[in-house]
């Protein structure tokens, strides 16, 4: 096992070199200057421009800067925000990611248990009419934009009904986390739902599912044990991936409905063209990802014993 999980960390470093090389490469040669949307009302002379650059290192050759945020970063250190000096991007990190992780936490786990009830039954009922509707409520919500869906929401529930505030955070067990928590659920809800019913379909006629019908053995233990057990393995796939997007893609949500979360403030670095914060927003979000992407190996690695026996 530890082997296992040491070999994907060790696989995923060259991924996360890439995506700094990338970022760094867009933020950096992008025209213009993170002093410019700050100057844009009053003109900053060319000797001020200048004495930025050179104390935040940005008249240096774009290899050494890039060697040297890099090994900043290894230890520890993202460097100074250019948008609020007073704070490291560090502190930033530490200060706003919680908010958008426990946001996207609760918004999956709300999509992977309401995705896999309507995914078992719209399989298992004997209603075509559930089926039906079951199914046109999942298109429904996999084809709407997030940030629509907030807007309706919002109106809905925070100007007509006066149910939720339309806008502000009072913390993840209030009235103010429904329409973020919802919005961020709901397409991977519906997406994890049908890809439940298709594969409990499909393992629902498969042999040794007959083979336990007719042993007599009953059909909550059949579905339970038999079904659910080998069809819940390629759905762990979607919902790891679809857990990985909802906990880096709260950027509209957050905006719209007034979440001070990572995603938010990234939105205004990159207004305010805040090369620190992008760059360490960007790499946090791909070990994010990564790291999603190891516990669905991990959960193969438990739930399917062929994959233990690949890796012998």
């Amino acid at each position: 096992m530890f082997s296992f999980i040491l070999k994907r960390v060790l696989a995923s470093i060259p991924t996360l070199l890439v995506v700094y090389t990338v970022t760094f490469a867009i933020a950096h040669l992008t025209p213009g200057s993170p002093w410019d949307s700050a100057s844009a009302n009053r003109p900053m002379e060319p000797a001020a421009k200048a004495a930025l650059d050179a104390k935040y290192n940005l008249d240096a050759p774009l290899h050494i800067q890039y060697v040297g945020y890099l090994w900043g970063a290894v230890q520890g250190d993202l460097g100074p925000s250019f948008r609020d000096p007073t704070q490291s991007v560090t502190d930033i990190v530490k200060k706003f990611l919680p908010t958008s992780l426990a946001l996207g936490s609760m918004a999956i786990a709300l999509a992977i248990v309401m995705g896999l009830l309507l995914g078992v039954l719209a399989a298992l009922t004997r209603s075509r009419a559930l089926e039906t509707a079951i199914l046109f409520f999942c298109t429904f919500c996999v084809s709407l934009p997030t940030y629509i869906i907030t807007a309706v929401l919002i109106v809905t529930l925070g100007v007509g009904l006066g149910l939720v505030p339309t806008f502000g955070w009072k913390g993840l067990f209030s009235t103010s986390a429904i329409v973020p928590v919802v919005s961020l659920a709901l397409a991977p809800m519906a997406a994890i739902a049908r890809y439940c019913r298709n594969c409990v379909l499909e393992v629902m006629h498969k042999d040794f599912v007959r083979s336990a019908r007719a042993k007599g053995v009953k059909r909550g233990r059949i579905i339970a044990v038999h079904i659910l057990r080998n069809a819940i393995i390629p759905v762990v796939t979607v919902a790891g991936s679809y857990a990985s997007s909802v906990l880096v893609g709260s950027f509209f949500v957050e905006s719209i409905a007034g979440v001070p979360g990572f995603g938010r403030y990234f939105v205004l670095a990159v207004s305010a063209r805040d090369y620190p914060v992008i760059i360490a927003t960007t790499l946090v979000y791909a070990v994010i990802v990564v790291l999603c992407n190891l516990l669905v190996d991990i959960a193969h690695f438990i739930i399917d014993p062929r994959t233990r026996e690949d890796v012998r």
